[in-house]
């Protein structure tokens, strides 16, 4: 049975050079969410790996967020 939930492990990184502190994650692609990667893979030949997706998806996601938190002045 495929599962409707996201996996997404944090961790923390150190610039070795600044010595500021970053956060990292990993985001497990299984289930219902490999599922539609794999399809949005399948139908735009311009993605060639999942990490391209993800990325597409967080910075629509975000620009999405940053539009309704104007609209709700």
């Amino acid at each position: 049975m495929e599962s409707n939930t996201v996996t997404i492990l944090n961790e923390e990184f150190e610039n070795d050079k600044t010595g500021e502190k970053v956060q990292g994650i990993t985001i497990i692609m299984d289930g219902k969410l490999k599922e539609v990667v794999d399809l949005l893979m399948k139908n735009d030949s311009s993605y060639n790996n999942y990490t391209e997706v993800v990325r597409d998806a967080l910075f629509k996601g975000i620009n999405s967020m940053i539009i309704e938190s104007k609209s709700n002045l």
